[in-house]
């Protein structure tokens, strides 16, 4: 996690990791996750705030 925020020049805070539609912890090992060969880990960009646009008229 660490390495992917570096190269992507993000804070590691601003960046949800996700494995199986679970949100991961820093401290979680591949073998706790019992992640196989060719698993893959998603990265979500954080997004807070926003509003809601009442309909056009």
């Amino acid at each position: 996690m660490n390495a992917y925020c570096d190269r992507q020049s993000v804070d590691m805070k601003a960046i949800a990791f996700l494995f199986d539609g679970r949100r991961l912890r820093a401290e979680q090992t591949p073998d706790e996750l019992e992640m196989e060969d060719g698993d893959e880990i998603d990265a979500m960009l954080h997004q807070t705030g926003g509003c809601r646009l009442p309909p056009s008229a």
